[in-house]
């Protein structure tokens, strides 16, 4: 069989399932239309308002990390007089979705056996085939948020873990139900309960809204971050990520707006969890991701995981328990999780093999893709693969590390704690450190850790 391009690959599975999207990249626009600012500890905020409404500008002001975004500004007109009051600024940059995902039946080469279970090996990756269930399953008293496109509320292996309606950042749009998917497969990861079970079957979860469409600000992802911890979220996912010039002045706003959300975040007490990216760069260095990324004369980063430490950063494996083809890797990553591939035929052969890849939810309202119907699914179950389904299982870790963890201390363990028992439980793989940092996230080992602590 003739073997495929990858990039003619995934112009043909976009066709199928064009909404599924893994990474996230901005672009600066030639048109900005809002600016962001960080405003200094003795910023006379009172006073700057009043300036902005006076001119009937829009304005957003975020008061835990003192960030602004005014629409429709510039730097140096409404609010140059308080330039000394102002740390950083910059314009406002869109997030843009690149589609990919799962796969139409061409060079299948195995027979359909089973709906649902026998596909679910990644899960039982993590879990120790279920073990894990019997220590723990979560509770709603532990929340998730789900930073992403909103998640699918009719769903029926998600419905009855949805605690709250959470909230939309995209302006003119209340809802947060799910319109594209991809929010809807991040919280199958977690929480699936019915046809599919999650690593986290009975936690709680909460949409935070910041895509509809195929685009965002970071404003909204900032303020959703923001508004997750103050909301006390147990855990913040963030299954998403866009690359940012340390050199141009223009990105240091986007920078600094979430580092400053990061960090409260970590104050309040919840822990953030990202994807490492699905472009597969070396992150090593600033210089040489640059460079991959066709900036040789740029140094860049990866936000908001791998260029902030505070965030868990995760990276994808496949399930020979080798980093994937397409995952983002470096120093920077903290903890790897199963996220499929191709399989090991497709390099070499062409062919492509299902058991490979994962499954997960998708949103009822949107089409199904010719291959879960080959497959035998009902619709509202879909293949995919990537790291936007790595860092989902190591924040369901996460909760089940905390309910664990109250259940045995009646109280919540702190971010650093949560952290310890994620790394000690990690399944140790004959792999470089840059590839899958402590190793593979392991359900059964850390909450078996916790058990045993005296």
């Amino acid at each position: 069989m003739k073997k495929w391009s990858f990039k003619y690959l995934l112009f043909f599975l976009g066709l199928f399932l064009g909404l599924f999207f893994i990474a996230f990249q901005e672009e600066a626009k030639a048109a900005e239309t809002t600016y962001l600012y960080g405003l200094k500890e003795s910023a006379p905020i009172e006073e700057i308002i009043a300036t902005l409404e006076g001119k009937s500008l829009k304005y957003n002001f975020i008061e835990e990390i003192r960030m602004l975004s005014v629409e429709g500004d510039s730097k140096n007109e409404v609010l140059d007089k308080y330039d000394s009051s102002i740390e950083w600024s910059g314009p406002e940059q869109k997030i843009e979705v690149k589609p990919e995902a799962t796969v139409a039946p061409v060079g299948v080469k195995e027979k359909i056996t089973s709906r649902y279970d026998s596909w679910r090996w990644d899960i039982n990756r993590v879990t120790n085939n279920g073990a894990s269930y019997e220590i723990e399953k979560g509770n709603h008293t532990v929340k998730v948020a789900v930073v992403d496109s909103g998640i699918d509320f009719n769903h029926p292996d998600l419905a009855l873990n949805i605690v709250d309606v959470g909230k939309s950042f995209v302006p003119g749009i209340t809802t947060t139900q799910d319109y594209l998917g991809h929010g809807t497969m991040v919280a199958g990861v977690i929480a699936a309960n019915g046809n599919l079970h999650g690593i986290a079957p009975n936690v709680g979860l909460v949409p935070y809204k910041v895509f509809h469409t195929d685009a965002a600000d970071s404003m909204w992802i900032v303020e959703a971050i923001v508004e997750a911890a103050k909301d006390d979220m147990d855990v913040i996912n963030l299954s998403l990520g866009t690359y940012k010039s340390l050199k141009n002045k223009e990105d240091q706003a986007v920078i600094e707006a979430y580092r400053r959300a990061v960090k409260y975040a970590v104050k309040e007490g919840s822990i953030l969890i990202a994807s490492a990216g699905t472009d597969g760069y070396d992150m090593s260095n600033p210089k040489g991701l640059a460079e991959q990324l066709g900036a040789p004369d740029d140094v860049q980063i990866h936000l908001p995981g791998a260029g902030l430490s505070e965030v868990v950063t995760v990276s994808a494996t496949n399930n020979l328990d080798q980093l994937a083809f397409y995952s983002n890797f470096g120093p920077q990553v903290n903890i790897a999780a199963p996220a499929g591939d191709y399989g090991e035929n497709y390099e070499t052969l062409g062919q492509m093999q299902l058991a490979a890849m994962t499954i997960t939810t998708y949103p009822l309202n949107l089409p199904q893709s010719e291959l879960s119907q080959y497959a035998g699914f009902e619709h509202g179950y879909e293949f995919m693969i990537g790291t936007s389904l790595a860092a989902p299982k190591v924040s369901a870790v996460a909760a089940l590390i905390i309910a664990e963890y109250q259940e045995k201390h009646n109280k919540k363990p702190t971010v650093n704690q949560i952290k310890k028992y994620l790394y000690k439980g990690a399944s140790k793989v004959t792999a470089p450190k840059q590839e899958l940092g402590v190793g593979i996230v392991n359900a059964y080992e850390s909450l078996k850790a916790i058990k045993e602590a005296k």
